[in-house]
């Protein structure tokens, strides 16, 4: 059983860590095995975890719920200014569950990168956790997001700097679309 504690996810048992590990979830830390929300809320959604947040046992439902008015109140008081045209705003919790749900269930290992959680790297259908390379780089948008060309040829050589794919996925009509976008060799 995971705990919610100071709002990171953790299983702090060395059996059900292990497997969590060998099932491809989870990153190993001094406390146990940290969780992003989205492995949480896919493996409380499959009965294969339960997260425990004091007395209290969270849903799937719990962990892909927006936050409380409480802090995005906060969040707004805190929030940097107005972002740029081509700055990725983050699509819903419900829709980053979609998308993160259909590539689980399709065997592919998802990664998220640290500066930006709407940064993923997608692994290979199959492939285990001693697989190095992921296959492709997607960032999560939300459907009518917009993107400057010269945006999106840096994004392109970024993936072609570290040998990836490049994609695009969002929810339309509760329904996850992913884009792969490539840049033939010259």
């Amino acid at each position: 059983m995971a705990e919610l504690i100071q709002g990171r996810i953790v299983e702090t048992e060395p059996a059900g860590g292990l497997k969590l590990m060998q099932m491809g979830f989870g990153r190993k830390t001094e406390n146990g095995v940290e969780l992003h929300w989205l492995e949480a809320a896919y493996l409380s959604e499959r009965k294969l975890l339960e997260v425990k947040d004091g007395k209290k046992i969270l849903t799937w439902q719990d962990l892909t719920a927006e936050p409380s008015a409480e802090k995005k109140t906060k969040e707004k008081k805190s929030a940097k200014p107005a972002k740029k045209p081509d700055e990725i705003n983050a699509p819903p919790r419900s829709e980053q569950f979609i998308i993160y749900r259909s590539l689980r269930a399709g065997g592919r290992l998802v990664r998220f990168s640290a500066p930006s959680p709407l940064q993923w790297r997608i692994y290979e259908k199959g492939v285990g956790r001693e697989q190095e390379r992921p296959q492709m780089m997607v960032s999560i948008v939300t459907p009518n997001w917009s993107v400057s060309l010269d945006s999106l040829e840096k994004q392109l050589a970024v993936s072609r700097l570290l040998r990836l794919d490049l994609g695009m996925a969002f929810v339309r009509d509760g329904r996850p679309v992913m884009i792969k976008i490539s840049k033939p060799p010259i």
